[in-house]
């Protein structure tokens, strides 16, 4: 028996409007390392919301790698727009580029590498060959 074709998914970016809070602010007065790490994790809870395929086959993901830059300061009362994008897919990894701007600049660079994960055997599970950057 042949196996069903699937059809092609593209992973499209998104984006997230981030109001920061007093308390994401450190005691310089500056948005802290840990806030920016916590809006990376709204932008990707949004990537993997709006991927267009069956929920079934989105397979979990786990973080292995995240690296951030801080080109500029983000301060308390910014509005920030969080801009996600998948920039590479491998066998069993998912590699996201997401990017802060705060007033059309960009106050943190943020590259993740997601691994596919298998929650009953907890090893590292394949990414869907249908998927595919845009």
């Amino acid at each position: 028996m042949s196996e069903q074709v699937k059809a092609t998914v593209v992973l499209a970016p998104v984006e997230d409007t981030i109001q920061v809070r007093f308390s994401d602010t450190d005691a310089m007065g500056h948005i802290s390392s840990g806030s920016y790490a916590a809006f990376a994790e709204v932008g990707r809870e949004t990537f993997f919301k709006n991927i267009p395929d069956e929920r079934s086959e989105i397979p979990w993901f786990v973080l292995a790698r995240l690296a951030m830059d801080y080109p500029r300061e983000g301060r308390y009362g910014q509005v920030f727009t969080l801009h996600t994008r998948a920039i590479g897919i491998g066998d069993k990894s998912l590699t996201l580029e997401q990017v802060v701007h705060a007033d059309d600049k960009v106050v943190c660079r943020v590259e993740v590498v997601m691994v596919g994960f298998d929650p009953a055997t907890r090893k590292s599970a394949p990414v869907p060959k249908h998927w595919r950057l845009p």
